[in-house]
Order: structure tokens, then sequence, then C-alpha cells
């Protein structure tokens, strides 16, 4: 299916919808003034009849109506037969049509009314209006008028509809013309931009977007462009910052064990030396579980493994693990539990984390408060160094006791995913580390 331009779209649609939209107006005028000049006609019409009637009430016998009208005729019915009339306006064929029917109509003998009066009626090309009459002991009869309300609405409206669909067609033509222009400019930035963007991709996100527009949507699009390169860039600077320290971080207890190993194998170190091989493989390990924990919290969100935690529950359990490991003081003090909805395994981890951090550098207790909604890890250990502080929660950003960068990381993408901020501050005599709902 060929695709269309964007100008030649909107040029499309424009018609479309100015052909639609005057099609509408012209049957509204059209209709306006039809209702217009009808009431118009109606006017003239009742001030004919009037006159009419006068004339034949004042001397029925001597009736004579000369006055030549354009539009308007009359007839008189006296008993059964039609005894004055004028035929300069209406159709023969109308005229009969009319007459006739105030015949049937209005009078049959049975009809016993003295005085009737015909609203202003139009039927087709005709509009009628009349009166009829029976005085007491007297000739019944009845006063109609009739006018060509077609053609004197045609006369009145003249060229207005010629006019206006002129107009409507200027309109359509310059309203083309102008969206033309429009979307071609438009396009041209947008054309802009894609060369910008394609730019921006080859010279691997060096080159920042740069559109010269006046339209708000295209300078915003550009702008959020540019931040998203921004993002890209610092995100593939991670990566591989992270790709060089992970081959640093695993290649020193590698090199360890190598060493231990082929020295015990030459019979330079004894078997003893064997608890070192096991140290660093337990620190190699545990290097791995952590890369593999920070990396599957970027791939893997399972919602269906979320239920509700209990944070005090969490926070026991951490304690526990740390109880026969560390002459550290424990000091909780949960004032209410805190029940959230989280993964509890993915809970446990990240708290584990920050009390690991903390028995790193505390000299002699952490404090640990649940409140409402607010959890609080503090320890008397050393202030994070000022220029630490702001990226402490990047990965591999480590302070002067950190072991591999990625601890914090793994608590703060945790507590993200959880819909939880994780700050820290240096407190006056310690570092304190809070969670609580974003």
């Amino acid at each position: 299916m060929t695709k269309l331009k964007l100008a030649t779209q909107l040029n499309i649609i424009f018609s479309f919808v100015t052909i639609l939209g005057g099609m509408f107006f012209l049957f509204i005028v059209s209709l306006s003034f039809t209702r217009a000049y009808e009431n118009q006609n109606r006017i003239y019409l009742d001030s004919y009849f009037n006159e009419i009637l006068r004339i034949y009430e004042e001397n029925p016998m001597g009736f004579s109506y000369e006055s030549l009208t354009k539009y308007n005729d009359f007839f008189i019915i006296v008993d059964d037969q039609v005894v004055h009339y004028s035929k300069n306006n209406v159709s023969l064929q109308d005229f009969n049509q009319i007459s006739n029917f105030m015949l049937r109509e209005h009078f049959k003998s049975q009809e016993t009314y003295t005085n009737r009066t015909l609203r202003y009626t139009i039927d087709g090309n005709i509009a009628y209006m009349g009166r009829v009459k029976r005085p007491l002991n007297g000739t019944k009869y009845g006063v109609f008028a009739v006018s060509n309300v077609t053609e004197f609405v045609e006369d009145m409206t003249g060229n207005i509809p010629f006019y206006t669909t002129l107009a409507f067609l200027n309109i359509l033509v310059l309203g083309n013309i102008i969206v033309w222009l429009w979307s071609t400019s438009t396009v041209g930035k947008l054309k802009d931009l894609q060369s910008s963007v394609k730019q921006m991709i080859e010279d691997d996100y060096q080159s920042e977007v740069k559109v010269d527009s006046s339209a708000e949507e295209i300078a915003s699009l550009a702008e959020t462009i540019n931040n998203m390169r921004i993002e890209i860039k610092n995100n593939e600077d991670t990566k591989k910052e992270m790709i060089q320290n992970l081959g640093h971080d695993l290649k020193t207890p590698i090199a360890v064990i190598r060493s231990y190993a082929e020295a015990i194998q030459d019979g330079i170190e004894g078997v003893e030396s064997t608890d070192l091989i096991i140290k660093q493989s337990d620190l190699l390990n545990k290097k791995v579980k952590q890369i593999i924990e920070y990396s599957k919290i970027g791939y893997i969100d399972n919602h269906n493994t979320y239920e509700k935690t209990s944070f005090k529950t969490i926070v026991e359990q951490v304690v526990n693990n740390y109880k026969y490991i560390t002459n550290l003081r424990f000091i909780i003090d949960i004032e209410t539990d805190w029940i959230h909805l989280m993964d509890p395994e993915g809970a446990h981890i990240a708290i584990s984390n920050i009390v690991d951090n903390a028995v790193r550098y505390a000299q002699t207790k952490i404090v640990i408060q649940i409140t409402e909604k607010k959890l609080t890890i503090f320890n008397d250990g050393e202030h994070i160094e000022e220029n630490v502080l702001p990226k402490i929660f990047k990965a591999y950003e480590k302070g002067s006791k950190g072991q591999f960068g990625l601890g914090l990381a793994i608590v703060k993408e945790t507590m993200d995913r959880f819909g939880l901020k994780v700050s820290v501050i240096n407190h006056a005599n310690g570092v304190l580390f809070t969670i609580e709902l974003q």
C-alpha cells in the first residue's frame, strides 16, 4: 500500500472536513433563508388577504379588485361556486387544486359553523390562507388568498446560494494552500530532526540533536530525544565502567586462588593454604551472586511474586543472622509494624545489604527503627565521604570500606521496584539510611 506524504494527508483531511462542513453550512444557510422568506411571504399574503376580504365585505355585489400583484392570487366562493378570482401568478393546475379542495372541505351542506379562519399553510409550491363565513340568514361565502411561495423564496434569495458557494470554494482553496505551506514547513523540521537523530546514532550518541523550530511540540520532542541521548550515553558509560570494574574485581581473587593452588602443587605452600583459597572462593561466590541479583532486578520484575510483607519480620530475620558473628549491639525499636506489597526475597536481600554495610562501618551499635510506613537503619560509624554521598547508590560506587560497589545499588533498584524511596545522610554521630514511601 502506497504511503502518502504528511502534507498530502493533511490536505485530504482538510478538504474532506471543509467540504463536509461546507455542505452542512450551505444546508443550514439555505434552510434559514427559506424559513425567513416563507415567514416574509406569510406577512405579505396576510396583508393581501385582509385587503381582499375588506373590499369584498364592504360591497359583495359590486366587488372588484384590479390591482396586479406578484406572487399572490385570490378566489372567492359563494355557496358552491367560485365567483371571483385572479390567476396571474399561481399555475392553473395549482389554482384548481386549491379551489376544489376548499369546495370539498368547507362548502358541504352539513357544515353549520358561522365563521372559520384558515391559517397560513404551505402545500408544495403553494401557500394559502382564508376565511369562510355564514352570516345569519345570509349566504355562505369564503375568501381565499394563495401565493406561489417557491417563486417568492427563489426571487428573494437571488444569488445568495451562488455567492455562498463561491466563498466556500475560495476558503477551500486558500485553506489548502495554507495547510500545504504549514505542513511542508513542519515536515522539513521533522526531516531535520530525523537527520540529527541519524547523526547522533552514527557518532555513538555524542552529537546533540538541534532543530530550529518555533513549534513547541517539535522543540519539546528534540529536547526529549536529547534527554534520551544523555541517558543512553550515561548507561553505556556505566556499562563500560561496570565491565572494567567487574574484570578487576574477578581478576584479583582468581589470581590469588591460582597462585596458591600452583604453590601447593609445587610444594611451596602447605595444605593449610587451602583456607585462603576457600576464603577467596567465598568472596568470588558472593561477588557473582551480587552480579546475578543486580542483573535480575533490571530484567525480571514479576509482580505475581508480590505479597503483603512485614518489615518487622524481615528486620528480625536479618538481625538474627548477625547475632553470633559480630560484637556490635543491635537496638530494635518497632513502634508499629509496616506491611507493604513487595517480593519478600528481594526485600530481604535489600535490608541485608544495608545492615551488612552498617556492620562494616559501625563502631559499637546499629539502631533499627520502624514507624508507620518508615524504616531507618543507623550506625555510629564514620561518615560517608561528601564526594561519594550523592552517588552512593550508583553501581560500583564504594566508600572507604566498600567491597564490590553493588550492594547499595541493589537496594536502590529493589526499593524503586517496590514503589519505595531509599536515602542516606551523614548524621551527627554516624550514618542514617531511610526507607519510606515515594
